[in-house]
């Protein structure tokens, strides 16, 4: 049973007044296995099964008319539940004095003649509490005239009578009546645990097979979600594990088609080649096996099975490394890798989060601020595309607040927004990067890494290893020690993937070559119309790495990109402009080394 009910049951014996708020539209699963419809049908049992003998349960929304049940009556076993609050509800009857429909304040006004006397024993619910009068600082007379009638029943409630208020949201129950008052009880009603969804599973698919797998998926989602996907998984026999992923999906992130399984083992297999060749990302070699292996952990849908959790992200990786050397780039062709395009990489830079309050522009404002209905930014961007490849960019500039959705993520696989809508993350990669270990504070890291690379006694492939163990221990100390967060670092494991500078000259070489060879293609294109063409000379890279090559060391590819625009481009759009202004077309522009002075020249050939 879930734990709720047994609380609620426990606090009616003790309390007069319960107010409970959240998951109060779904179905609900007793200790019994009998399900309920609705939360009127859960109350109406309840009211039987309490010690008091009530006589009578009084149901009220802004909507309909008071209801009334007499409980004496035993319900008729064929009987379902009823579905709603309404003059239909089998072995009720509208009260004959509320042939029209009645104000609340005189609905409020009869139940505090009725709640206070001693010739029954009364169960009356109120439903919609916080549509009837939301909390706020100045509330208006027909508001303020509700809530006094409200605090004045709760304060002159017998102990022979019952009162239950029902609202969506707590921050929306006004505080007067529950501040102070010991006859209330503040229950949540929580969404459906692991052992609710099995039981009801178990109620509607009997011995499935994959039963407990569509338990653990569907943490997240209300009973009534479960049952639209019952039909799929009864339909179809001997389902596989993707398939019933598959299933769930359609109902949890609203698209059934699997892009994980769609990976073929053949891209797979070339997955290095195309990053390194295609992509240009050179010098990274040991971050991209990594990212391969977590691909292929993927692609077996064993993700998350070490854990027992299958709904976390499909990935989690952490990218630390200097500024400059492809952590951005990575992340960016990896979405491109998995789901064929660059709009599936949603990026967050973390340094527009460094104050607590902006947690609101994740997950969205609570209820009653500026910008509630928008949602949040995170929340409202994995709704919209839920297989994507998410970047955290410098996450240790985001406020400690921040950790603990990351927590919530990386645990769990869901977050729930300011609105109480829940995001899946499941089909996700989540990665986050950050410079830690080339601060030089509070710990001077910039002097550890210093000493390294000056280090003139051990070869190329030595240094390398000593720099990844340095960002490694660097995020690790950061986690442990500077905002005391190991369950954090916990839950990224071994999936530190620390980068390189890019040193090696050979690797300079390729990398300024890549850049020249999209320059290229992006120039051409865009003088395509005007017949322009450029090349590029060797002497053109060679010249490069040999002026900028220390520069390229430091701050890695960034460095390059500043001295392409000074050294190449500049030049080369001096040409452009003088072909237009002397209205040539299909000029070819070479450009090289300049021979006896150093810098770049471009010519028309």
């Amino acid at each position: 049973m879930s734990v709720w009910i047994k609380n609620l049951k426990t606090s009616l014996e003790e309390r007069l007044v319960v107010i409970l708020h959240g998951n109060v539209r779904d179905r609900y699963i007793d200790e019994r296995g009998r399900v309920y419809e609705n939360l009127t049908g859960l109350l109406t049992d309840i009211a039987r099964s309490l010690e008091v003998a009530f006589s009578e349960m009084v149901f009220y929304d802004p909507v309909k008319n008071e209801v009334r049940v007499n409980l004496r009556q035993p319900p008729a076993s064929s009987t379902p539940p009823p579905k709603a609050v309404s003059s239909e509800l089998a072995g009720t009857t509208p009260d004959p004095k509320l042939a029209q429909k009645a104000p609340p304040s005189r609905i409020l006004e009869g139940w505090a003649r009725q709640l206070t006397v001693a010739d029954q024993n009364r169960f009356a619910v109120l439903f919609y509490l916080d549509k009837l009068v939301s909390y706020k600082t100045a509330y208006q007379d027909d508001e303020r005239e509700i809530l006094l009638r409200l605090e004045k029943l709760i304060e002159n409630i017998t102990p022979n009578h019952r009162l239950i208020l029902v609202a969506l949201q707590d921050t929306l129950v006004p505080i007067e009546l529950y501040t102070n008052s010991p006859k209330t009880y503040v229950l949540p009603v929580p969404m459906p645990d692991k052992e609710d969804r099995e039981t009801y599973l178990k109620h509607r698919l009997g011995d499935h097979p994959h039963r407990e797998l569509v338990a653990d998926l569907t943490d997240g989602l209300y009973l009534r979600d479960l049952d639209n996907m019952v039909d799929d998984l009864t339909e179809e026999k001997d389902l596989s594990t993707r398939e019933v992923r598959r299933i769930v999906n359609k109902y949890r992130i609203g698209e059934a088609e699997d892009h994980w399984g769609k990976l073929s083992i053949e891209r797979l297999n070339g997955a290095l080649r195309w990053f390194v060749e295609e992509e240009g990302i050179k010098g990274q070699d040991e971050p991209l096996r990594k990212v391969v292996d977590m691909l292929c952990l993927a692609r077996a849908g064993l993700s998350g099975v070490a854990s027992g959790t299958p709904s976390k992200p499909k990935g989690v990786l952490f990218f630390a490394g200097p500024t400059g050397v492809g952590k951005t780039f990575v992340a960016k062709k990896l979405a491109k890798f998995l789901f064929s395009t660059e709009d599936a990489f949603l990026r967050f830079d973390m340094s527009e989060y460094k104050e607590e309050h902006t947690v609101s522009k994740l997950i969205g404002s609570p209820p009653g601020y500026v910008g509630y209905e928008r949602g949040g930014m995170l929340t409202n961007a994995v709704r919209q595309k839920p297989f994507s490849v998410i970047l955290f960019d410098e996450v240790e500039k985001a406020h400690p607040k921040i950790m603990d959705i990351f927590l919530q993520i990386l645990d769990e696989g869901r977050l729930t927004d300011s609105r109480g809508q829940t995001v899946f993350f499941t089909e996700t990669v989540i990665i986050f990067t950050s410079n830690l270990g080339t601060r030089t504070t509070p710990v001077n890291e910039r002097a550890e890494l210093d000493n390294i690379l000056r280090a003139s006694d051990v070869d190329l492939e030595e240094k390398k290893r000593r720099v990844r163990e340095h960002f490694t221990r660097s995020v690790e100390r950061f986690f442990m020690f500077e905002i005391s967060r190991p369950e954090l670092l916990n839950r990224i494991g071994n999936n530190i993937v620390p980068f390189n500078y890019i040193q090696a000259p050979e690797v300079q070489k390729k990398i300024v070559s890549s850049h020249l060879r999209r320059i290229k293609a992006d120039f051409e294109d865009r003088y395509r119309s005007a017949g322009h063409q450029v090349v590029f000379e060797d002497s053109v890279a060679e010249w490069l790495v040999d002026r900028y090559g220390e520069q390229m060391a430091q701050f890695g590819g960034r460095g390059i990109t500043n001295a392409l625009e000074d050294e190449v481009m500049m030049p080369l759009a001096k040409v452009v402009l003088r072909a237009e202004y002397g209205g040539r077309k299909g000029v070819t522009m070479r450009v090289r080394a300049a021979a006896g002075r150093p810098g770049i020249e471009v010519t028309e050939a």
